[in-house]
């Protein structure tokens, strides 16, 4: 079971204002809305729900768009065969509200193995950093990684960070982690808040200023996200998206974060797609 059908996962969206129905053991998450209709989406589940089960609930809440965007382990042709049963007068959402396709990477087994497995240009990049001074905390400190995030991600930046703090509140400090990476002069430049559930590691959020980046911050925070990752006990750290050649004519933008993923080893993961 991924993050997204976790019954923690379900208590975060109520308290963005979502309704959350459970059908066949999966969690629906709904948002009302007068006049137009409502939207309900159904994320990373492995079993499809009954569509005869699902309509009434949909129709109660009078949803008249749905997003279902099932976990990697549902096949591709079960995917369109059942939304071909959804009635017409909910129309499917086309456009995923959440990544198509990921990157997993291993952090089982000696620190060293894992070290060896990022590119020769990765590895080469830690070293510049720790070089250049910049070192890396782990702390509790969400405030100081979402004021940073939001003055990283630019004009409107605060949309990137939208909920954290509430996701960070209702996870058990156990299961969550947040990065910080300061240069020699103790400036924060860049951070990653890490998320854990079944044994993934979630890069949930990741923001890098300008002299961050040039003294290869980032590099060094995923490195180190990677054994804060197994020190947390999972098995995995899951970069949540990178962008998907699938749908060639969408998130141009994603590719180059998509390319500095890559650099971490890792397997690619496949979501299905509404048809």
């Amino acid at each position: 079971m991924e993050i997204q059908q976790s019954a923690l996962y379900a208590s975060y969206i109520r308290s963005l204002g979502w309704v959350v129905e459970t059908l066949d053991g999966c969690h629906i998450f709904i948002k009302p809305f007068p006049i137009i209709g409502g939207i309900a989406k159904i994320q990373r589940v492995t079993r499809l729900p009954a569509v005869k089960k699902l309509v009434p609930i949909l129709d109660r809440y009078h949803v008249r768009r749905l997003a279902i965007e099932p976990d990697s382990r549902v096949r591709q042709q079960d995917l369109a065969r059942w939304c071909k049963t959804v009635p017409r007068h909910i129309a499917l959402n086309r456009d995923p509200f959440i990544p198509t396709k990921t990157i997993r990477v291993d952090v089982r087994g000696e620190e060293n193995e894992i070290f060896s497995r990022l590119s020769e240009a990765k590895r080469r990049a830690v070293r510049r950093a720790q070089k250049n001074g910049v070192t890396v905390s782990v702390s509790k400190n969400i405030d100081a990684l979402i004021r940073l995030k939001n003055r990283s991600a630019g004009f409107l930046g605060f949309i990137t960070t939208a909920g954290a703090q509430k996701l960070w509140v209702a996870l058990p400090d156990t299961k969550k982690a947040v990065l910080l990476a300061y240069t020699a002069d103790k400036q924060l430049v860049g951070g990653i808040m890490l998320i854990c559930w079944s044994n993934i590691a979630y890069y949930w959020i990741a923001g890098a200023l300008p002299k961050g980046k040039k003294l290869f911050a980032p590099t060094l925070l995923v490195w180190e996200a990677l054994k804060e990752s197994k020190h947390l006990g999972c098995k995995a750290l899951d970069f949540v998206g990178v962008w998907d050649e699938r749908h060639p004519d969408k998130n141009h933008e994603w590719k180059g974060f998509t390319k500095f993923k890559e650099g971490f080893g890792g397997e690619t993961l496949y979501y299905p797609m509404t048809p």
